[in-house]
């Protein structure tokens, strides 16, 4: 027994140190860049992990650099390398202090409990595909794959999104997202069933107020007509914490549905 134990604390030492150096390699290889939006009227920063590669590009919303950007440079970059396939680019977007306007509508339909607030997601949309984007990837043409991840309140920009631009993206991972801020998100969601699409979502340990409008909207989503040739992905991690749910997110995103 105590032989096992110790070999059980040796991997768990091994796995913790290999992590921290792919974290310290990401991080310190990776390169923080400014731009100056027209659309947002307003300087953005972001951080480019692996930045040289020629495979897939994530944008990573929602967030600062470490918890938006590095934990899925990890592990986009780990699965990539243990698969042989071209390394990843994750595009880590800093909210700041702007993410509440940058992510909602101008308008929208919150549960009773959550605040009405007016927001500008349609120019944020702008900055995101058509001036970001051609920053990252120049003008030499569509990556061979592009995701949107987006976690809460990003999550639910990420949906709208795909709902407003079904074939820009491959795939759209939103983890936890805040349907309470707008229900009526729930009347377009099979927009995002669009064939060739990708779409996620996943909740964990919410409230039972939350996890009620989640399943209601996640129910009715798989169950439009639209949606049946192409459905949805809608998965609960029982045991993870709102702020967690985007790193098991990430795992699944990258260890199942990715290719």
């Amino acid at each position: 027994m105590l032989r096992i134990f110790k070999a059980a604390i040796w991997i768990l030492t091994f796995v913790t140190a290999c992590a921290g150096t792919v974290a310290i390699w990401q991080w310190f290889s990776s390169d923080e860049r400014t731009i100056i939006s027209q659309a947002l009227d307003n300087q953005r920063t972001y951080r480019v992990f692996n930045p040289d590669a020629d495979g897939a590009v994530f944008y990573a919303l929602d967030g600062q650099s470490i918890r938006g950007g590095l934990i899925p440079a990890i592990i986009f970059s780990a699965k990539a390398l243990a698969s042989g396939e071209d390394l990843p680019k994750i595009v880590a977007i800093d909210a700041g202090t702007t993410r509440d306007a940058d992510l909602r509508p101008l308008s929208g339909t919150p549960t009773n409990w959550r605040p009405v607030i007016a927001g500008r997601s349609d120019q944020f949309d702008g900055f995101l595909l058509n001036e970001l984007s051609l920053a990252v990837e120049g003008e030499g043409g569509r990556p061979s794959s592009r995701y949107l991840l987006g976690h809460s309140l990003a999550g639910l920009y990420a949906l709208d999104l795909a709902t407003r631009k079904p074939d820009y993206f491959d795939g759209v991972f939103a983890f936890a997202p805040t349907f309470s801020h707008d229900t009526s998100i729930a009347e377009r969601l099979d927009k995002a069933c669009h064939d060739g699409l990708l779409v996620y979502a996943n909740w964990g340990l919410e409230s039972a107020r939350d996890t009620a409008v989640f399943e209601d909207t996640t129910r009715r989503w798989r169950e439009a007509e639209r949606c049946q040739s192409n459905p949805p992905k809608t998965i609960r991690h029982y045991g993870a914490i709102h702020q967690i749910v985007m790193v098991t997110g990430q795992l699944d995103a990258a260890f199942r549905f990715v290719d």
